[in-house]
């Protein structure tokens, strides 16, 4: 099947079971990541830590106030070839709206935290991460340098915490149109967005208007992602999207 050619939908994931099908995407398109390279360095050897790393990461993602996890999928097939996950960060009125959670999403994220945490996924409660599996050193480093970028951004904003485009479904702008989603929103509302970009990613996100305003330090020996925002324009500093 020729991908390019096949048209591609972008929907918004409406629970968790549906962001749980994201996960083998997930897993394949982050197969080679650098950062996961770091903190998971056997995840090809044993796959079945990388999926439940994706579990995780989704669980998370799907809990969080005003997160939006979108995917592209095949129309022909329903195939999910493509995923972004953005998030409204802020306490404006606008902020806070994409926060509200229904009531059965609240009961749902509950229990999952319950079940759930970052720390348990990395090891077991009384013996802590298996350092055969998982680098804690890595972890360090990346929270660190995400704490650093964080002091970089403006409260009220859009973020974009994952972008992933399967392989088999590259160059066809599926990526672009995941990133400018979360634009769009941003412009409506007055607002930046944000993100902290890999290296091959950053030329995407430079056509797209964001600008470096920082770098993020991911690892012992300093090296760094930059940390970016697209600002707004001028009439966009509204009261509306920006402040109370």
């Amino acid at each position: 099947m020729n991908l390019p050619k096949t048209p591609l939908k972008i929907i918004r994931i409406s629970s968790l079971d549906e962001a749980y099908r994201l996960v083998d995407l997930a897993c394949e398109t982050f197969a080679d990541d650098p950062l996961y390279a770091l903190i998971l360095p056997k995840r090809l050897e044993q796959p079945e830590c990388f999926r439940e790393a994706w579990l995780t990461n989704f669980r998370e993602e799907y809990g969080k106030k005003g997160s939006v996890i979108l995917a592209a999928k095949r129309e022909s097939d329903g195939e999910f070839v493509a995923f972004a996950v953005w998030v409204r960060y802020g306490t404006s009125y606008v902020a806070r709206s994409w926060q509200g959670d229904t009531w059965d999403k609240t009961l749902k994220i509950e229990l999952m935290r319950l079940k759930t945490t970052l720390g348990n996924f990395y090891g077991s409660m009384n013996g802590g991460p298996d350092p055969n599996i998982v680098s804690t050193d890595a972890i360090s480093y990346m929270v660190a340098g995400a704490k650093e970028a964080e002091k970089l951004y403006p409260a009220e904003r859009w973020g974009l915490s994952w972008l992933g485009v399967s392989p088999k479904c590259q160059r066809t702008g599926i990526g672009r149109r995941l990133a400018q989603w979360g634009i769009d929103r941003s412009e409506e509302e007055g607002v930046p967005a944000v993100l902290v970009s890999s290296k091959p990613g950053r030329a995407l996100y430079e056509k797209l208007g964001f600008k470096e305003i920082g770098q993020a330090v991911y690892d012992k020996d300093g090296n760094t992602q930059p940390v970016m925002l697209r600002p707004v324009d001028d009439q966009g500093d509204n009261i509306e999207g920006g402040g109370e």
